[in-house]
């Protein structure tokens, strides 16, 4: 990958993004020069960015996913790391971008189709409304421009989403939403819709806030339970989890909910 990729930009209907490479490490960002994926060439599974790390925080709380939905592909970090550890899971991606998507798959920055990783070209909203088959873990890394879109945040759409769980499931949202109210008024009914099951985390120095939304947990642990399953994972994702579950303990109220 690294041999032939050369800084470029793709513009689409739906996207403008420049691409540049330096130190192998490869950048896109928005025609407004928003960072919007970095991707480490040499191990493209090493997530580099801190709002996909805290957005895959979600795998504390629910066994190993067999069966992965991603509304939205980004550059693919999220793929590449769920490939990497998770290659017996199924992963569906869907993006409406056919033309991004095609580009990145010609330069080799998305990771290939293959047995255990489709694409499908759709818009999201239409996906999860129409869509018979169900999930262990649905991820939603979706923006028009620089935003979370307001169908994602309407109560229909959660109602939607959790329609498509398996039990001992979850949903991992990665949402940029500017406005105070409208986040409040969509964790409210996120927490109605899955009995307060739920968490939230700011990024700290960036715009996104993370809420996760698990299906059916069967027992609650404790503080130190938590800790050690960070522990332990922390070392086969390469993620520092600790410091996520700290941020997770600090911001949400225990014993109200998943914590």
């Amino acid at each position: 990958m690294v041999d032939k990729l050369k800084n470029f930009k793709i513009q689409t209907a739906y996207n403008k993004i420049i691409a540049c490479y330096s130190n192998e490490h490869l950048e896109l960002r928005s025609g407004k020069g928003a960072l919007q994926s970095v991707i480490d060439l040499q191990n493209p599974h090493r997530l580099q960015l801190r709002n996909l790390e805290y957005l895959m925080a979600v795998l504390l709380f629910i066994p190993e996913p067999r069966r992965i939905l991603m509304l939205g592909t980004a550059a693919g970090s999220l793929l590449h790391f769920l490939r990497f550890h998770y290659p017996k899971s199924s992963i569906t991606a869907v993006d409406i971008d056919t033309e991004m998507i095609e580009e990145l798959l010609k330069r080799e920055i998305l990771p290939a189709a293959q047995s255990g990783l489709s694409y499908v070209y759709s818009d999201a909203a239409q996906f999860i409304r129409n869509t018979d088959k169900s999930y262990d873990l649905v991820l939603l890394d979706i923006f028009n421009g620089s935003h979370s879109p307001a169908w994602l945040l309407e109560k229909e759409s959660i109602d939607s989403l959790a329609r498509l769980l398996n039990q001992q499931a979850a949903l991992a949202y990665n949402l940029i939403i500017d406005s105070e109210h409208d986040f409040k008024r969509f964790y409210r009914d996120l927490r109605l819709v899955f009995d307060q099951q739920t968490l939230y985390l700011p990024v700290n120095g960036l715009e996104n806030t993370i809420a996760l939304a698990i299906r059916s947990i069967s027992t609650t642990q404790d503080m130190s339970g938590h800790m050690q399953q960070a522990i332990l994972m922390s070392e086969r994702l390469e993620i520092d989890l600790m410091r996520v579950l700290s941020v997770i303990y600090n911001t949400n109220p225990v014993n109200h909910g998943v914590i």
